[in-house]
């Protein structure tokens, strides 16, 4: 069973699970959008020579949420990263990260270049890059929707229903999947369930950065990086290709079968052996 630990990071407390040998190399994880810790909890056990920390990131799962005048942009995770790596007293480790958690892992491994030994991408290369000639536009449509913004979650008598909108939802999950994922993602209330993440997840990023510039961050990294696509995932070859053709560093890249969250319903033993490896070779 996994070891629950609390953080606290720029006036809010980061919530997670470690798995494996404390001594054991340093694996740090992230979870992709709208997901939190338990997106691991089926590879981190299969790691259990390293010691594999996963966060819930903040706004997600049970970690605390930005106060009402700060905002959830993406490249501020690099920020975040830096000060759970600080509160974890980790001076270097082995950094692994799933879609969203890839799309930060990215940028932080071409911001803090000497901070990583090795950087495993699981289903993402970067953000989402946006278009110049829309930015005003997405800016004026955050900004509005925030001022309509309302914290309350809406609740429901059972857990069951909100696993259910999930597993129908356009990346599948397996059953079992969904029901770790979502419970460690709700509040119990008098009147119900609500969901614990932070609704302002769900809106409009303000601003989203340039292709070149995300690429200029690629180019920066210096580490060994492993890929983990999925042949049924949210990338084809060649827009993964794009953008991995930019990295400077050693690296390989692997496509397997299965879909997006395929460290969680996929052939975990495959993702758990190739990362295993990896992290051996860059100790």
């Amino acid at each position: 069973m996994p070891e629950n630990i609390e953080l606290k990071i720029k006036g809010i407390v980061i919530r997670g699970l470690q798995w494996g040998n404390p001594s054991g190399e340093k694996v740090l994880a992230l979870h992709g959008w709208l997901d939190n810790a338990e997106s691991f909890s089926n590879l981190a056990p299969l790691l259990k020579e390293y010691c594999v920390v996963a966060v819930d990131l903040p706004g997600h799962g049970l970690s605390g949420h930005w106060p009402q005048h700060q905002h959830y942009h993406l490249w501020a995770g690099v920020e975040d990263v830096e000060h759970i790596l600080d509160a974890l007293s980790w001076e270097r480790c082995h950094l692994l990260g799933h879609s969203m958690g890839a799309a930060i892992s990215t940028l932080y491994a071409g911001t803090f270049p000497d901070r990583l030994k090795s950087l495993t991408l699981i289903e993402a290369i970067g953000p989402m890059a946006g278009e110049v000639e829309t930015a005003p536009l997405r800016l004026a449509e955050a900004i509005n929707r925030m001022k309509k913004h309302n914290p309350q979650q809406s609740a429901k008598e059972s857990k069951d229903s909100f696993i259910h909108a999930r597993l129908q939802g356009s990346l599948k999950l397996a059953d079992d999947s969904a029901k770790k994922i979502v419970e460690r993602g709700l509040i119990e209330q008098a009147s119900g369930f609500a969901w614990r993440n932070d609704k302002r997840l769900r809106y409009t990023s303000m601003m989203r950065l340039p292709e070149d510039v995300i690429v200029s961050f690629i180019a920066s990294i210096r580490c060994p990086v492993l890929g983990i696509f999925a042949d049924d995932g949210l990338f084809t070859l060649e827009q993964a290709q794009s953008r991995w053709q930019n990295i400077q560093a050693e690296k390989e890249w692997h496509w397997l079968g299965g879909g997006h969250h395929l460290h969680l319903d996929g052939d975990v033993n495959e993702v758990a052996d190739l990362i295993h490896g990896f992290v051996l070779r860059h100790v």
